[in-house]
């Protein structure tokens, strides 16, 4: 007797994150996206798990990172492109329950799978895509992450930042600059447990 096991493949998510070349300040622009999944809302803006990120256990969790800047021709500050050089994601775990006559319980270092601690250094193997300029000389350039980060199934709570080193070139003859950016929201897996 012969049986066909179909394997579904776990549901994915996109973190893409964002930078003008020319920001001042060095905050990443984020949104996290569904690809394909029935789970609620990534990055609600109501209820329990507002402005944070909510990640479905068990889902892939895929990385773009993407800057723009001026690109007019003939101007040696021209954006031209970016190089990462590093990328970091710290996760400091919050308490899920505590209160009289309930034991303490700790989320775990860190929600995704690969990392055993709660810093993880994202290996540096990107996918870059150039846009063609936009209609008002904006250069957009987007790199996608060749990995993926795989989402536990224990229900917890975290600060999550990500630190993003990058080298930013410009036109012919200019200097590169290296820059950091950063990003730091709440995140959940799951439904986490009492707090009292």
């Amino acid at each position: 007797m012969n049986q066909h096991i179909t394997l579904t493949p776990p549901a994915q998510s996109l973190l893409h994150l964002s930078f003008d070349a020319d920001q001042r300040g060095s905050g990443l622009g984020h949104t996290l996206t569904r690809i394909s999944s029935t789970t609620p809302d990534p990055t609600p803006r109501v209820g329990v798990h507002a402005d944070g990120l909510y990640f479905a256990p068990g889902e892939q969790l895929l990385l773009r990172v993407t800057a723009s800047g001026a690109a007019e021709k003939n101007n040696a500050d021209a954006f031209d492109s970016f190089q990462i050089i590093d990328c970091v994601i710290i996760t400091r775990p919050q308490v899920i329950q505590r209160g009289a006559g309930l034991a303490s319980k700790y989320s775990p270092p860190s929600p995704f799978l690969q990392a055993i601690g709660s810093c993880y250094p994202l290996q540096l193997d990107f996918r870059a895509t150039v846009n063609p300029l936009t209609h008002d000389n904006v250069r957009i350039v987007s790199q996608d992450w060749k990995g993926s980060l795989d989402i536990g199934v224990s229900p917890g709570m975290w600060d999550l930042s990500l630190v993003l080193t990058v080298r930013i070139t410009r036109g012919p003859g200019a200097i590169s600059e290296v820059r950091v950016f950063w990003f730091d929201p709440e995140t959940e897996v799951g439904s986490t447990g009492t707090m009292k």
